[in-house]
């Protein structure tokens, strides 16, 4: 494999000037060049005309903003509207020209831009499927060839033959993604028009995604984290045009996540050290199932005297009202479970405590794969919404999680822990904890899906 990148971009910096009022834009242009035809006449004025201020102001979409696309790598971009992404990708694809810098691309590059770009409405499907093929560099004999595919792909019937101005929003992302898959390209850049698609042409596309990572690149737009972080191999996060962090796309997210909710919250987020764990319990917030547990509760300490281990991992983000001090997974004789092969009894044990008065405490956990991907969790609000739990400040809690452990794929498991205030729908992260603990999943799964559940299954042949 080649180690040039494929799409490099290099200090590329975007700049729009914005005028307040639509006279402001003539006189920018018209005065300097008045100045200049009549600085033979004004001689020794011109130095005091010339200190008039610009009658704009300058908006940088992008501010010196660099990225690359290696051969076979997906790279995600993500952030907020307005933070760049959509004017990057078409500086790549050549569709804006910068204010500076520069965009390289080797390669057949396929894109797949907003809604509708490089579709003429007044044209047939067909016909833009000809327009748009031809400009990716097929010939008429071979867009011939694939126009069978195309439309077989695209599922839009009849309609192929119809305008596009006619199309819904669906129907047009059909077409073009379409397209893009059927013309060998080497790279693909995607940017948000999947979202508009119905659920089934969107797990179609995925499909073909994945397929294509085989053989290509990727370059990728989406506001779906956990997309990011289960289909790239790198993401970039872009702030207010330039960029904020890039690396790894389970961290890179989670420090993104993290910034949406101190923006939309106004809450100062705190990155809190592993401490000890509480010694007392104040307060009963467990959550049940009606399995056969009685082992675990039989194997465990008292209740109000458990003592847990830390948490593996001290990242995550909230106020801090309320905080982890200690977890732990455990299987039905009390003990310290690493290792899961499915079907057993488990609970998840998380100690807090209040650093401040807090009320109404929800406790949650996420089991989440190596991807970053949610596989099941649960939480106690439900437990816990007609008898709200409150607790003053440096009083302690606990939760407890009981549940059989579902047959996980083989690999490596991490598990989320929260402690939040309010409700489901409008509550204040006190804390949320990344990787809090983890564990190992060995089992025979090896059909390609995330877990097994129990299943009674038949099956049956009529006689001929």
């Amino acid at each position: 494999m080649s180690s040039e990148a494929v799409i490099e971009a290099k200090n590329i910096s975007k700049v729009y000037l914005l005028y307040n009022k639509s006279e402001d834009r003539l006189k920018q242009m018209l005065v300097p060049r008045v100045k200049r035809l009549l600085a033979p006449v004004l001689g020794k004025l011109m130095p005091r005309l010339r200190q008039d201020t610009p009658r704009f102001r300058e908006f940088w979409a992008l501010r010196d903003v660099s990225v690359s696309l290696m051969p076979g790598e997906t790279l995600g971009i993500i952030g907020q509207n307005g933070s760049g992404k959509s004017t990057l990708l078409q500086i790549i694809c050549g569709t804006l020209s910068p204010s500076s810098g520069a965009a390289y691309s080797r390669g057949r590059v396929a894109a797949l831009l907003e809604l509708g770009a490089g579709f003429n409405p007044d044209f047939t499907g067909r016909e833009n499927v000809y327009l748009n093929a031809a400009i990716y560099g097929l010939s008429r004999a071979e867009i011939d060839q694939r126009m069978d595919a195309i439309i077989e792909f695209a599922e839009i019937g009849e309609h192929i033959d119809q305008p596009v101005k006619t199309y819904s929003s669906g129907m047009f992302v059909r077409l073009a993604f379409s397209v893009i898959a059927n013309v060998d390209a080497e790279v693909l850049v995607i940017d948000e028009a999947l979202a508009v698609g119905d659920a089934y042409f969107q797990q179609k596309c995925m499909r073909f995604l994945r397929k294509f990572q085989e053989r290509g690149s990727i370059f990728f737009v989406s506001h779906d984290t956990g997309a990011m972080m289960s289909f790239c191999d790198r993401v970039v996060w872009l702030q207010n045009g330039t960029v904020r962090a890039q690396g790894d796309p389970k961290q890179v997210c989670e420090e993104y996540l993290a910034f949406l909710y101190q923006k939309h919250t106004g809450v100062e987020l705190d990155i809190p050290s592993a401490v000890s764990s509480a010694a007392a319990v104040s307060t009963d917030v467990q959550l049940e199932t009606d399995a056969d547990l009685g082992g675990i509760e039989a194997a465990r300490t008292e209740w109000g005297q458990s003592e847990l281990l830390p948490p593996a991992n001290d990242r995550g983000f909230g106020d801090m009202a309320a905080e982890i001090t200690g977890c732990q997974l455990v299987g039905e004789r009390g003990q310290i479970l690493q290792v899961v092969t499915g079907g057993e009894a488990c609970e998840i044990a998380c100690n807090f405590k209040a650093n401040l008065d807090v009320s109404s405490v929800i406790a949650g956990f996420i089991v989440k794969d190596r991807l970053g991907q949610y596989i099941f969790g649960e939480n106690t609000f439900e437990g816990t919404a007609y008898s709200p739990v409150n607790m003053h400040s440096q009083s302690v809690g606990e939760a407890r999680f009981k549940f059989v452990m579902p047959t996980l794929a083989p690999g490596t498991y991490t598990v989320v822990l929260a402690i939040a205030g309010g409700t489901l729908e409008d509550h204040v992260q006190h804390h949320w904890l990344h990787e809090a603990i983890v564990f190992q999943s060995q089992s025979d799964i090896n059909t390609g899906v995330l877990l097994k559940i129990p299943v009674e299954s038949t099956i049956k042949a009529a006689l001929p």
